[in-house]
């Protein structure tokens, strides 16, 4: 069951597909959900910092097939019995491949808690109108788009950066899948509290020619990536890719890279070629070729593949021999949720810690985290099942789990990547931690190699708030004997705050520590928080000489 491209003339399984509504099989041409409309889809981020007016996306795809006049916009923002709107008279025609604009919605006077957004649209096609509410995807529920107002900042601590690791762009976009545009990015990125902001279309859609003359994908994400970030803003843009490369069985992964200069060809899994699956590059050719500033990390790497998506694509899950590559910097083991995928790849991560000798101080294994989104701020919609239903969830929204970063703001880009590469990061979902090691009066940061020693001071900070909840425990754990076992556990009766706060103790071990933080808002559900680890290693000895030794 196939899709045939009118772009590009190749042929698109019908697997996990971002939702459209145009495309239809190619010798059967039914479809429960198609429109001779172009997608029109508003957005908000998923929660607004205090003292931001709210940015409210209206983002039009395709209407270079189905051109439209968009005659009026109407917004209304209801926090229990407070309610703000704001109506345009637009009157704009719109006949791009993708177009959007934003509408700024001051909700000052609406109280600090959750905000339901409805937002429509009169359209016009021809001599047809239509008011479009929230989407114009046939069977979505088109209910309002809720977000948090806070009261307080997004937690963070002194010398940390707040990032969003993966996500995908306009550049990024074709038939079935979707990318919003950097700008939209970076004012929801702003509005969310984030710092910076890594851009990672697939490999395989940055190679393509766009409109400019010769200029493919990756040239022209690079151009408008620096003319952004010459524009002010607190959000700082980090152009890359995520490579699609074989394992050394010959599987297709992912490989995210960050500050590569130099782009990198993937199209095994792009399905551009019908059961040619073969990409250009091994994991191991990808990473022995790249320049020492470019972070490089396994996406999702024990993420399991669709049966379909193995068949027709020859996608894989990361191998350890692939994995142990001294230039991977780490793992994305956190895509979006914290739910089986993530502790699978949790378990192996510690189990790789355990398995490294006393004194290997190499930085590799650390853990980052990102949401793969695919322009989806406050709603994701993709395909249930293929020509008869769409579907809508709240998952792999865009920011709403974050990679920490030690590094100084406002946000640089050698900073930013030189801090990952280290492993001076920490993965989150709100609260914010941080673990360091004192000894001799100098202090170690995660991502750090110290020489192992009698005693030493580990030092914790850590940073909530009622939007994410109080401190329920935070655990210290080290390796002994090869396992890991937890060293102390702080909670509400031991913490000098249940919301923020910083203390020491003491402590011994040879080959690493690390920190979790687990937080409770007051509907029950829990945030968490874990840093990369403190390594240590056995001190070297001077030799020593005698007599006779030196000639």
């Amino acid at each position: 069951m196939l899709l045939e491209s009118p772009e590009t003339g190749s042929l698109i399984p019908l697997i996990g597909l971002y939702a459209e509504i145009h495309y239809r099989f190619r010798f059967f041409p039914f479809s429960l959900y198609f429109r001779r409309m172009p997608e029109i889809i508003f957005d908000a981020p998923f929660r607004l910092e205090p003292s931001q007016t709210l940015p409210v996306f209206l983002i039009i795809k395709d209407a270079d097939r189905f051109p439209i006049e968009v005659e009026s916009v109407h917004l209304r923002a209801s926090a229990g019995e407070t309610t703000v709107v704001r109506s345009i008279q637009m009157k704009r025609r719109i006949y791009a491949p993708l177009w959007f604009e934003t509408f700024e919605l001051d909700i000052g006077s609406l109280p600090a808690r959750e905000v339901e957004i409805q937002a429509e649209a009169i359209v016009r096609r021809g001599r047809r109108t239509v008011r479009v509410c929230i989407d114009n995807y046939p069977g979505l529920s088109h209910a309002p788009l809720r977000l948090y107002k806070a009261s307080d900042p997004l937690p963070n601590l002194p010398g940390w950066t707040v990032g969003e690791l993966h996500c995908h762009t306009e550049f990024g976009r074709d038939q079935v899948e979707f990318g919003a545009p950097l700008e939209v990015y970076r004012r929801a990125a702003e509005a969310i509290g984030l710092d910076w902001v890594g851009l990672t279309d697939h490999s395989y859609h940055l190679d393509r020619p766009r409109k400019a003359p010769h200029a493919h994908g990756w040239e022209l994400l690079q151009e408008k990536t620096r003319r952004l970030n010459r524009t002010p803003s607190p959000v700082l843009l980090i152009p890359g890719e995520e490579l699609t490369c074989r394992t050394s069985k010959g599987g297709n992964v992912h490989l995210l890279l960050l500050g590569n200069e130099k782009f990198l060809p993937g199209s095994g899994d792009s399905a551009q070629r019908w059961l040619r699956t073969r990409s250009e590059l091994s994991a191991r050719e990808a990473l022995d070729g790249l320049a020492p500033e470019t972070f490089a990390c396994a996406a999702h790497p024990f993420s399991p593949p669709g049966l379909l998506e193995r068949l027709l694509l020859g996608r894989r899950i990361w191998l350890p021999a692939d994995l142990s590559h001294p230039r991977l910097d780490g793992w994305q083991i956190q895509n979006g949720a914290w739910g089986k995928g993530f502790t699978h790849g949790l378990d192996i991560w510690v189990e790789s810690l355990n398995r490294r000798l006393p004194g290997d101080s190499t930085t590799g294994l650390c853990i980052y985290a990102g949401n793969d989104a695919h322009g989806n701020l406050n709603r994701f919609r993709q395909v249930k099942r293929p020509m008869l239903r769409l579907w809508e969830t709240g998952r792999n929204l865009f920011g709403k789990v974050t990679t920490r970063a030690l590094a100084r703001s406002p946000a640089k880009q050698r900073e930013v990547l030189e801090a990952l590469r280290n492993g001076r990061a920490a993965i989150s979902d709100g609260p914010a931690l941080d673990l360091s090691l004192v000894k001799d009066g100098r202090i170690f940061s995660v991502g750090s190699t110290v020489d192992s020693g009698a005693e030493y001071k580990l030092l914790v900070r850590y940073r909530s708030t009622p939007e994410f909840g109080s401190v329920e425990h935070i655990d210290i754990l080290t390796s002994h004997r090869g396992r890991e076992k937890p060293l102390r556990r702080f909670d509400r009766e031991t913490l000098p705050h249940p919301f923020a706060g910083e203390f020491t103790f003491s402590a011994t071990g040879e080959l690493y520590f690390r920190a979790e933080l687990v937080v409770k808002a007051a509907s029950g559900e829990a945030h968490r928080c874990l840093t990369n680890p403190i390594r240590m290693k056995k001190p070297e000895v001077a030799p020593s000489y005698q007599r006779g030794d030196i000639k």
